[in-house]
């Protein structure tokens, strides 16, 4: 169980530090002939915070020898999801094919997000049941409630700037993640296919977020206390330009799957601020 966390925190964080990297790569050698790229950044500023913030939280779990099985079961559910688009991204950075389109019946996908929403109450509730270093009383249960309020909540400080950051995000990201599930919906009404990277993306962000609401209320460490911290105004900047890319309110070259191909296009965009017109 150790090694499952560990190992699996320590390679969604290189994935998260690799695909901040070369976002933020992207953004920068290409904006002079497609402008900058709100949603590169924002996604770079995002993965700045969840990579470090997975790095640590697994390195002190293999040092340790300290884990959950909540949390061994988050990383299980989060490493499809983060594999996959990690491997289609990659692919395509190194001039594969990269992105899928796949049919699949709605009645399939609505399945799915019910196992997935029932999988979130499962483990939410299983994590407040049970004493752990963050919650020495369990929440989810009579006996667990009544020791709260009459002796104050011994070692859970719902003020703890720990707690609230992770908390934050939980909400931040999980939006985020019903933007991106919206607009795949929406694909699938008016082609009737799925993107295979739309959706992993998806499921990288409400797994994402998920994974914060079990850390929050079991393993705080403090070394991961400024990655957290960044990742407010992060998480906010990024929801707000994929809530505007989501209602069409902005424009920016990357509207396409995170995905697709950048490449340098035969001329300018007109807004990117530049009259230059790159040669061949």
């Amino acid at each position: 169980m150790i090694l499952i966390v560990g190992i699996g925190n320590l390679l969604i964080g290189l994935a998260y530090t690799g695909l901040g990297l070369l976002s933020a790569w992207e953004t920068f050698s290409l904006h002079r002939y497609r402008g900058w790229s709100r949603f590169g950044i924002g996604f770079s500023l995002m993965a700045a915070s969840c990579g470090p913030h997975h790095l640590i939280h697994g390195w002190h779990a293999l040092q340790e020898g300290s884990a959950s099985w909540p949390l061994m079961a988050v990383t299980l559910i989060g490493l499809p999801a983060g594999l996959t688009f990690v491997g289609l991204r990659f692919e395509t950075a190194l001039g594969g094919r990269g992105d899928r389109q796949f049919a699949l019946s709605s009645y399939w996908a609505v399945s799915l997000g019910a196992v997935f929403a029932m999988a979130v109450g499962w483990l939410t509730a299983w994590t407040l049941s049970r004493p752990t270093a963050a919650l020495p009383l369990p929440v989810c249960s009579a006996w667990g409630l009544s020791a709260r309020t009459s002796t104050g909540a011994p070692g859970f400080d719902i003020g703890s700037v720990i707690f609230f950051a992770n908390l934050f995000v939980v909400v931040t990201y999980g939006m985020v993640g019903w933007c991106l599930a919206d607009y795949q919906v929406r694909r699938h009404a008016a082609e009737g296919t799925w993107s295979l990277s739309g959706v992993s993306l998806s499921g990288v962000f409400f797994t994402c977020a998920l994974m914060h609401l079990i850390y929050a209320t079991t393993q705080q460490h403090v070394a991961a206390l400024p990655f957290d911290l960044f990742g407010i105004p992060a998480s906010v900047y990024f929801l707000w330009i994929v809530k505007r890319v989501h209602s069409d309110s902005v424009v920016d070259w990357n509207r396409r799957p995170l995905v697709g191909a950048a490449c340098r296009p035969e001329r300018a965009s007109p807004w990117s601020g530049s009259d230059a017109i790159p040669p061949g």
